[in-house]
């Protein structure tokens, strides 16, 4: 009995102790809470107050423009009088840019803000809006609808493909015993039935034989007196490689619109359209943010009103929409800029609202007031260089405006709010769930043995037409939408199935030389605008740069070959790095040889680089 009570005992103080650290460790959680939003708080309230002293003048920086001569009006087409086969060259390089190098570094020019010194810049050239001007999707070979080549229908190799196929043999190897022509195959076992009764004729890119004996294939006498010769039409000095063997991609499942909270209408909710996609956010801060006037005191008393507000759950909606849509940074910011202007009754308090959220989403952002009229404007720095757009350098970063193409004076806060830690990451490592509105397109090749048939959703071509122009690594490297990925790849797969890396290199590049109309961006948009993949498959027209993200994707994701892009003063092509010892022009990355592959010049096979720039130097951009 006694022993019962001590038990009974000891199990009350244990479960007293229990209770004591539950209710100890929720004081704790609730302390750091508090402790947060006091940090909140305070981090707040000392913005503010920088807020309301006088703010400095400065002046942006003209638009860094990318392209100092044009482009050729028209592509340059193959003329194999003009441009014979001669010897291989190897091109040279002025500069090789990686993803860590300058290319995408920040490259600050002139003086540096600081404590409110004046930096005076030259004014920018005036880009043209040509938005209105667009032509419409149509199909490259024809106003007509093109038909669509199924993917289980391998087409025949394009003309421009200089490789020939091996002839198929009359009759089956009738001599078990003999030699195999290829060097590298096993003999037939003795005494037992030929190694391959049915195998198709050996491979055309047989390594020669030994050197004491003659080449097994160009004129020997068949072997036995029935076969045709194995190989009456290859070249001896091809080294055998592997085909290409690339698995097929079944057909992507049509996206579906998505569906939850965000997505749904209600009274408490504000709908900001978003790239044609409705969202829902909250809307507690609809009307908070007013200014009546452009003084440093109206601007800090409508910030100091949204921090009074209910305003988390307006952010938490924020990275929702950036979580569900896989938006990258500079989707956040469109959404954060388009939710601003729906809950604003103004475009100047929108600015202010803007910055108010971008430092609540921890990104470092900087409004400023013209001196030439009351006009408010907003700079966000990025992590690369974007061109176009006017912008100033503060502790080495710069503050783009990406509303506006024109410098000017402005006024500005000297201080950062203490919540703005991150720049704008414009890589896009995710592709947008942005799926409304499809729009199909096809395109084939010159000869019609190759054709793509693509569904493009509008909704993500008004999110890459909202971009603005970036280092190349952000196209090159962009996830392509699953849909348009797998239905590009899953035709294009058993065309390159079975050939070696330079036949489907050919297949791929004469593809994209003559299945898609060429045209310079300042015909089509009346400014320089590098295309990711899906774009090639919406606008009616494209140019060297797209083509070369175009053929660099395909070649990555077929073949897995390593590829380059070649950067000229006018002009943008690729080289590709064969496992097989492919000829042709050629450059040297890393003491690797990366064959010149030109997806605009026309006709022209892989190899050969356009005459007038084999003796020009080209930086070589490698991501």
């Amino acid at each position: 009995m006694k022993r019962f009570i001590l038990l009974a005992f000891c199990a009350t103080c244990c479960m007293g102790t229990q209770a004591q650290v539950v209710d100890d460790f929720d004081d704790f959680v609730n302390s750091e809470i508090a402790s947060f939003d006091k940090f909140i708080d305070d981090a707040n309230k000392q913005f503010i107050s920088f807020l309301r002293n006088p703010w400095k003048e400065f002046d942006s920086k003209k638009p860094v423009e990318k392209r100092v001569k044009p482009e050729p009006v028209k592509p340059v087409v193959y003329d194999e009088k003009k441009d014979p086969d001669t010897t291989p060259v190897e091109l040279t390089i002025e500069e090789i840019l990686g993803q860590s190098t300058k290319e995408s570094k920040q490259r600050p020019q002139g003086r540096v803000i600081d404590g409110g010194e004046k930096v005076t810049f030259d004014k920018p050239q005036k880009k043209v809006d040509n938005t209105n001007k667009r032509r419409q999707p149509v199909d490259t070979e024809s106003e007509k609808p093109q038909p669509v080549v199924k993917p289980e229908t391998p087409a025949a190799v394009p003309a421009p493909v200089p490789t020939s196929q091996p002839a198929a043999p009359a009759t089956k190897p009738s001599c078990p015993n003999a030699k195999p022509t290829c060097p590298n195959a096993k003999p037939a076992a003795p005494a037992t039935k030929p190694a391959c009764p049915n195998a198709k004729p050996t491979c055309p890119n047989a390594k020669p034989a030994a050197p004491a004996t003659k080449p097994a294939c160009p004129n020997a006498k068949p072997t036995c007196p029935n076969a045709k010769p194995a190989c009456p039409n290859a070249q001896p000095a091809v080294p055998t490689t592997k085909p290409v063997v690339v698995p097929v991609t079944p057909p992507a499942v049509k996206p579906s619109a998505p569906t939850g909270e965000l997505f749904t209408a209600s009274s408490d909710k504000q709908m900001v359209n978003f790239c044609g996609q409705k969202v829902y956010v909250d809307k507690s801060l609809k009307g908070v943010c007013s200014i009546g006037n452009m003084r440093e005191n109206a601007i800090a008393d409508a910030y100091e009103a949204m921090c009074k507000a209910d305003y988390k759950a307006l952010v938490d909606d924020c990275r929702k929409v950036k979580k569900e849509l896989n938006l990258n940074d500079w989707g956040i910011f469109l959404f954060v800029r388009e939710a601003s202007k729906a809950l604003c009754t103004d475009e100047n308090a929108a600015v202010v609202m803007q910055q108010f959220l971008l430092n609540e989403l921890g990104y470092k952002s900087k409004m400023a007031r013209r001196a030439d009229r009351n006009q408010m404007l907003l700079f966000v720095a990025a992590d690369c260089q974007v061109y176009g757009h006017p912008y100033f350098t503060k502790d080495g970063l710069n503050y783009y405006n990406l509303t506006s193409n024109e410098s000017c004076q402005f006024y500005m806060c000297q201080e950062d709010s203490p919540k703005a830690k991150s720049k704008l990451n414009m890589q896009v490592n995710h592709a947008p769930a942005l799926n409304a509105g499809m729009v199909n397109s096809v395109h084939k090749n010159r000869s019609g043995s190759v054709a793509v048939s693509v569904d493009v959703p509008k909704s993500l071509m008004e999110f890459y037409g909202s971009m603005p122009q970036c280092d190349y690594s952000v196209y090159v490297n962009a996830e392509v939408n699953p849909s348009v990925a797998s239905k590009v790849l899953s035709t294009l797969a058993p065309l390159v199935n079975g050939k070696s890396e330079a036949e489907a290199a050919n297949l791929l590049i004469n593809f994209v030389q003559t299945g898609f109309q060429y045209a310079t961006d300042q015909e089509q948009f009346g400014y320089e605008k590098p295309f990711f993949v899906e774009e090639l498959f919406y606008y009616p027209y494209c140019d060297c740069e797209d083509r070369s993200v175009l053929y660099s994707y395909l070649v990555r994701n077929l073949l897995k070959l390593d590829v380059v892009l070649l950067d000229y003063p006018n002009h943008i092509a690729t080289a590709v790095c064969f496992n097989e010892n492919v000829s042709g022009d050629f450059v040297t990355v890393g003491g690797k040889k990366y064959v010149v592959c030109d997806p605009t010049y026309i006709g022209a096979s892989i190899g050969k680089a356009m005459p007038q720039f084999k003796n020009v130097a080209a930086k070589v951009l490698k991501y």
